[in-house]
């Protein structure tokens, strides 16, 4: 992968071009797939790569402050941080006391879905919701973490 191509490659993913769409666009510039100088397969671990990189320690910090700030003035919060051997942010779960209290009284079916996946810091978002007697979606926790590990 050539510098220029990767940088194309970051600036598409950036503006929120998914890596087959951008594999697509590089194909259709370069006349075909014979004349793009990579494989599908290079396209995506690079674009793997991209995703990988480290938490901005400001965003991470900020989200950490804002948790904290709202575990002071609620006395049932929970936060759990957990850091990799870096000291960057790896996964963060949160519930306040409301969402205890939603789970305690409508948790009998919890779906947790993790399809969605944050682009700019590859974290995965993990709500905890269920369906209240209103057939409303509640959230009874939140979490992002950076693999299914």
């Amino acid at each position: 992968m050539t510098r220029e191509k990767g940088g194309l490659i970051e600036t598409m993913q950036e503006s929120g071009l998914r890596p087959m769409e951008s594999y697509r666009y590089m194909i259709t510039e370069a006349g075909g797939e014979d004349c793009i100088g990579h494989t599908i397969r290079d396209h995506l671990n690079y674009c793997n790569r991209l995703k990988m990189k480290p938490i901005e320690g400001g965003d991470a910090q900020a989200v950490i402050d804002k948790l904290y700030q709202n575990m002071s003035d609620d006395m049932e919060f929970f936060l759990g941080v957990r850091v990799d051997g870096y000291g960057r942010v790896s996964s963060i779960f949160w519930r306040d006391s409301m969402m205890k209290e939603d789970y305690n009284i409508y948790g009998d079916v919890t779906i947790f879905d993790t399809t969605y996946r944050t682009n700019r810091y590859n974290l995965i978002c993990a709500p905890f919701t269920g369906i209240n007697n209103h057939w409303n979606n509640i959230m009874f926790g939140c979490a992002f973490y950076g693999d299914e590990k």
